[in-house]
């Protein structure tokens, strides 16, 4: 690479044409298996914004759109890169004059790579080339992935009404779509599995060819030449092995990217009327499961599918030996499936509810550790201690339960090795002394069974894990069952404070319905929403914030719906700051989010804006100082300043600040409200306050009572 060239800035790129995205994205589309039309490039119009700092944010808006997730990234070693393409990601890679070629794979030293630029041009190309693209400083590079990898194992769609059917799809049938995502590596451990069953077979023959030769007298060569086969054959077959293991191991990585890849982009689109009366946080425990999934997985891939085709092949060979064999074999058949289907009804029912179970401790022991001020202060010790053994009497019934199914299907494994054993000696016995059977082959089949049964005596209690697996499936399952709310075209961007309207809204909620009459905010107001109907107040602001959907009624924001509005456009129209939120990470990114166009400098400004920059220069790494979930080590009234300062970070058209000025100390508060009512300020304010100097400040108050019409008083 050419030291002399310097990163280029993403001005530097050209805009690329409308055709010229709409192939690029078909050709990757193609890759990830996900149809792309037409319809799917958005207009430039659209991204105007972004597109004024970055040409090819019409690129990513577009693939968004087309359920494509286009990350930017750059490549210390060629070898991620290469990683990427294992995993089934492809890299776009574009040149300054707006030519894309996408590289969706990699076959030894060549790499399918497709140009595009006025025409589609396929071609392979070494790896010196990609190591070119990839590294050069001329270039930009982006990963594709599909947003939601995990449809497939979804049982519901994207409806309120959808994670509540659940049990829609069995765990069985979410598993095969979880393999099948893995097909193409499935059956290459298939095969690899499949060639070294076949070499396997060579030790009973080997056994019984070495039987049939001492029987003719002590001869040394043929004992050397069968030992150097056996070894040759043992050996294919070990690595055989290895490369199984290795291709299973990057099934697991897969999985686990997958799935994790698949919630990233699931919870933040979730919706909220779906998850009604469930704690998130204990929710999101479930993905523990995944490791489940992946461990489950290797022993049935690795484990699993060598039993099952040793068996296959070995009682095949059994059958070629004699015909009485091929009834032994009929009868041993039958026996396994006894012990695998018979005998395992409930196997996969008990495990699931065990797994409810320990996830029941589980939540109970977060809240006991969570509220000192309950269990440890307020005299809740011997409530957490009771309720702890109740849970735990509940999983060791369940745990009871499931060991049943396991302990039977052992006991009957270990049974039918020592029967099968013990036949096969008698009939294959009686079948040497009639002179229809050699002594080697009856050597050899009673090696096979030994074996063959042996292997699924063992892996009688292996049979927990699958129980396991299909557990982790449907906990997993239920997180990939949570409805998410479409994304919709952007259209255009509003200028300046917009006008708000809701029709009679009705909402449904674990305690009944809230209703909520219609109304309207003309642009640029301020408004104070007040009364003792908390409830209609908080549905109202959040269906206004795109956070509840009402069971009947419309409510748009600059005539668009309001959830569209808030999910559509990152907070760019609508800055909602309702309840105490903070994840574990910098102080700044609490802030930012990650949207394009808040720096560093924005960040410190609406800071100042909400009063905390004190307290940003009393933290010892400043604006990079690491939170903790929930806020520490911010004070309570310093995290309502900091959600504050998320929701005006971005210059939001409309914003709603639901309780939280209340929460807030004087001299904060009033410099806030003079930020948030100053008359150049660019949004409609919506204010949910109880104190009369907040009121006062706005032009228009919402009343809201029980049982009553909403009042309405100011001068709009």
């Amino acid at each position: 690479m050419d030291s002399s060239l310097v990163r280029c800035s993403e001005s530097e790129f050209a805009v690329p044409s409308e055709a010229a995205i709409l192939r690029l994205l078909e050709r990757v589309g193609m890759a990830l298996e996900i149809s792309v039309q037409a319809s799917d490039v958005v207009t430039p119009q659209e991204v105007e914004v972004e597109a004024a700092t970055d040409p090819l944010a019409w690129l990513t808006a577009s693939a968004n759109h087309a359920g494509i997730f286009v990350k930017e990234t750059t490549f210390q070693r060629i070898h991620d890169a290469v990683a990427f393409l294992q995993e089934g990601y492809p890299l776009i890679i574009v040149d300054r004059e707006g030519t894309f070629v996408v590289v969706d794979s990699v076959i030894g030293r060549e790499f399918d790579a497709t140009t595009i630029s006025e025409h589609v041009v396929p071609r392979p190309i070494n790896r010196r080339r990609f190591t070119e693209l990839v590294m050069s400083d001329a270039t930009r590079v982006f990963v594709a992935k599909k947003e939601l990898e995990c449809d497939p194992l979804s049982s519901s769609p994207a409806s309120d009404a959808g994670h509540q059917n659940h049990a829609l799809l069995t765990p069985m049938r979410r598993f095969m779509a979880l393999l099948n995502l893995e097909r193409r590596d499935i059956w290459t451990v298939v095969l690899f599995a499949f060639v070294s069953g076949v070499l396997t077979l060579a030790t009973p023959l080997a056994v019984e060819s070495l039987v049939n030769v001492v029987s003719w007298g002590i001869y040394l060569q043929p004992i050397i030449v069968l030992g150097l086969i056996l070894m040759t054959c043992l050996g294919i077959a070990g690595v055989l092995r290895i490369l199984q293991t290795v291709v299973v191991e990057m099934i697991q990585r897969r999985q686990f990217v997958r799935i994790v890849s698949d919630l990233a982009h699931r919870f933040p689109r979730a919706n909220q009327n779906a998850i009604i009366g469930e704690y998130p946080r204990e929710l999101a425990n479930r993905v523990f499961d995944i490791m489940t999934i992946q461990k489950a997985t290797a022993v049935l891939l690795l484990d699993g599918l060598s039993i099952v085709l040793t068996t296959v092949l070995g009682l095949v060979l059994l059958a070629f030996y004699h015909p009485f064999l091929l009834g032994f074999d009929i009868v041993l058949v039958i026996a396994m499936f006894t012990i695998t289907w018979l005998l395992g009804r409930g196997g996969v029912r008990t495990a699931i509810e065990e797994s409810k179970t320990k996830y029941r401790v589980v939540h109970w022991l977060q809240d006991v550790i969570a509220f000192p001020s309950v269990f440890k202060t307020g005299g809740g010790e011997t409530l957490a201690i009771q309720r702890a053994n109740q849970l735990t009497t509940e999983y060791l019934q369940a745990r009871q339960q499931q060991f049943r199914v396991v302990i039977r299907q052992v006991a009957f494994a270990i049974s039918l090795q020592v029967i099968a054993s013990t036949a096969l000696l008698a009939l294959g016995g009686w079948l040497v002394i009639d002179g229809q059977l050699t002594l080697g082959q009856l050597v050899a089949s009673e090696l096979v069974v030994t074996i063959v049964v042996g292997a699924f005596a063992k892996a009688g209690k292996s049979l927990e894990k699958f129980y396991d697996l299909m557990a982790g499936v449907d906990k997993v399952g239920h997180l990939i069952d949570i409805p998410v709310d479409p994304r919709h075209r952007m259209g255009d961007f509003p200028d300046g404070p917009i006008d708000v309207s809701w029709g009679d809204l009705r909402f449904g909620n674990g305690r009944g319905e809230t209703f909520v009459p219609g109304g309207s905010i003309r642009a640029g107001a301020n408004v104070a929403i007040r009364g003792n109907d908390l409830a209609a107040k908080n549905a109202l602001t959040q269906a206004l914030a795109g956070l509840r959907r009402p069971i009947s009624g419309i409510v748009q924001v600059s005539d668009i719906d309001s959830l569209d509005a808030a999910t559509t456009y990152g907070g760019k129209l609508v800055g909602y700051a309702g309840a105490l939120e903070v994840f574990q990470s910098t102080l700044r990114e609490n802030v930012d989010l990650g949207r394009p166009g808040i720096g560093s400098a924005r960040v410190r400004e609406v800071l100042a804006q909400v009063g905390l920059t004190s307290t940003v220069l009393r933290l010892s790494d400043g604006l990079l100082t690491r939170l903790q979930t929930g806020g520490y080590p911010l004070a309570t009234h310093e995290v309502a300043q900091l959600a504050v300062a998320r929701a005006i970070a971005s210059s939001p058209k409309l914003l709603i600040i639901d309780s939280l000025l209340d929460r807030i100390p004087d001299h904060a508060r009033d410099r806030i409200l003079k930020t948030i009512t100053d008359k150049d300020a660019p949004w409609t304010l919506i204010i949910i306050t109880d104190r009369d100097d907040v009121a006062d400040l706005c032009e228009v108050r919402l009343t809201f009572r029980a049982n009553a019409a909403p009042e309405r008083g100011g001068s709009g």
